[in-house]
């Protein structure tokens, strides 16, 4: 992964395609996501579903963790918020979006989790 710094940003941000799913607190549609990059604070990422800026989605990350020589893949919950929305003009009529999330609650286990996944 590579990471890029913003002096911004509270953490380092890092490169990556990971899958992800998102949906809202209140309950409805499941949306899938990729992220672009990531960190311990957040997550830029596309989305097939639009969510409004500041709406609380559940956020399960499906890292790749490496254990014993052999990948398995760690499903991580993680509370956010949209903080940025951008709507995509897809060439092929799918729907797309652009959202940045900022985790809003990360247990200890989810941050030991996703601190590990950013350090491989």
């Amino acid at each position: 992964m590579t990471e890029s710094s913003d002096d911004r940003r509270n953490h380092p941000r890092y490169s990556t395609s990971l899958e992800l799913q998102g949906t809202p607190q209140e309950g409805g549609v499941v949306a899938r996501m990729v992220a672009d990059n990531l960190s311990v604070g957040g997550l830029y990422c596309t989305s097939t579903v639009d969510f409004p800026e500041m709406t609380r989605l559940a956020v399960r990350l499906m890292l790749p963790i490496r254990r014993n020589d052999v990948t398995v893949t760690e499903s991580v919950e993680i509370e956010a918020v949209v903080v940025r929305r951008e709507a995509l003009v897809g060439g092929n009529g799918d729907p797309r979006f652009k959202l940045g999330l900022f985790f809003t609650d990360l247990e200890a286990h989810a941050k030991e989790s996703l601190t590990r996944y950013l350090e491989r």
